[in-house]
């Protein structure tokens, strides 16, 4: 079956707003200046092309949902050459949209994500779906525990690879025990047909590349053969770069979170912190109203914090557990932004009259999300107790 594929834009929220700022003092810029400003930010060298698919891709996204004019859209950096003095301007829309961001920023984002909810069919109807609930993806990274207890090295998956061989029994038993559930007919059978023609293609690559960046590559790219597939039955069968976008644009909207180390979920979990509903043709937001934010989770943060603290220590029988499973816990349970729960955390870490924070430093790093900080330190594991 084939995977569905959109021009669903790889961009950053923060990035729109930067091209947008080019025209604060004129109504046109060459889309080379809008690369250079991508350098400044990113403090990257400007000379060549550097940064030229930041600059496309988030000017273009800007002319796509009806703020700016003009042709950006270059297919690669030689193409990307000959538009340097294209010229891109503002419209009326994006004058409105930067007056609005330099007033009210929070407004400006709102209006934002409007346009390009009507604008992406894929943000749609991944609104509709994770309204009914959560989302859990077994996103693989760990060839041990992901793929098969028998690949304890990167050579010995290559090897496998070289031969046009691998182990299914192995990868098929891991993922329906972190699923949680079998998998259906259609599910295990797209899944192996596209595994087939994956580890096909790979041969060659698992001869000659260096083992550690073959397995890191065939890792990510059964990403693309295992998500799809397992939420193709919700209606998002699209690719999981896709998948990937809109869950770190839901971020920086603040509208959904995702977790990669709640101990509950292998893999990672996608949650709605917003109330977000579509109108009835679901075409267009209706509804949108931020409901965990600092005010509405800061309420009795600490005895919350507690209940957090109980239900992870339950599970190891540990006096201190790592500080980014608590946070993980605690935002799932009371949907908010891993950022909301750090800002508190920040807030709070003195403790109170009736709850104590003992904190360790960090030791070593959590795999997929940043460490807690408390005081300008990076914290390793906590524990909370009740005076």
């Amino acid at each position: 079956m084939s995977i569905e594929s959109d021009s669903f834009p790889r961009i950053s929220v923060r990035d729109l707003f930067i091209v947008l700022s080019e025209f604060e003092r004129q109504d046109q810029t060459k889309l080379e200046n809008i690369r250079l400003r991508m350098c400044v930010d990113r403090q990257k060298p400007s000379r060549g092309t550097s940064q030229y698919s930041v600059a496309r891709d988030n000017t273009g996204e800007l002319v796509k949902l009806g703020y700016a004019e003009g042709a950006c859209l270059a297919k690669n950096s030689a193409q990307f050459q000959s538009m340097r003095d294209n010229l891109i301007r503002v419209n009326e829309a994006g004058r409105k949209l930067l007056r609005t961001f330099k007033e009210d920023r929070g407004a400006a984002y709102d209006e934002l994500l409007k346009r390009m909810v009507e604008q992406h069919s894929y943000l749609r109807q991944f609104v509709i779906v994770i309204n009914r609930g959560e989302l859990f993806a077994p996103v693989i990274s760990s060839m041990k525990e992901h793929l098969s207890p028998k690949y304890t090295a990167n050579a010995m998956l290559a090897s496998d690879i070289a031969e046009g061989e691998f182990d299914f029994d192995g990868f098929f038993a891991i993922l329906t025990s972190r699923l949680g559930r079998n998998l259906v007919d259609g599910e295990k059978t797209e899944i192996q047909s596209a595994m087939d023609e994956l580890i096909s293609a790979s041969r060659p690559s698992a001869v000659s590349d260096e083992t550690v960046k073959f397995a890191k590559n065939f890792l990510n790219k059964i990403n693309y053969i295992v998500v799809p597939a397992l939420f193709r039955k919700f209606g998002l069968g699209f690719d999981y770069r896709t998948h990937r976008a809109i869950w770190e644009m839901g971020q920086d909207f603040r509208i959904w979170a995702t977790l990669s180390s709640h101990p509950s979920f292998d893999g990672s979990v996608v949650y709605l912190t917003s109330k977000l509903d579509l109108d009835e043709t679901g075409s267009r937001v209706a509804l949108l109203e931020f409901t965990h934010g600092l005010k509405q989770v800061g309420e009795n943060f600490l005895p919350k914090l507690h209940v957090a603290y109980q239900e992870l220590q339950s599970r190891s029988n540990s006096t201190f557990v790592p500080a980014w499973e608590l946070r993980s816990i605690f935002c799932f349970d009371n949907k908010c932004q891993p950022t909301v729960f750090d800002r508190l955390f920040d807030q709070s870490y003195s403790g109170s009259d009736e709850y104590q924070l003992h904190l360790e430093l960090q030791r070593q790093k959590p795999q997929h999300e940043t460490a807690l900080r408390a005081g300008n330190r990076n914290i390793g594991s906590v524990r909370v107790s009740k005076r």
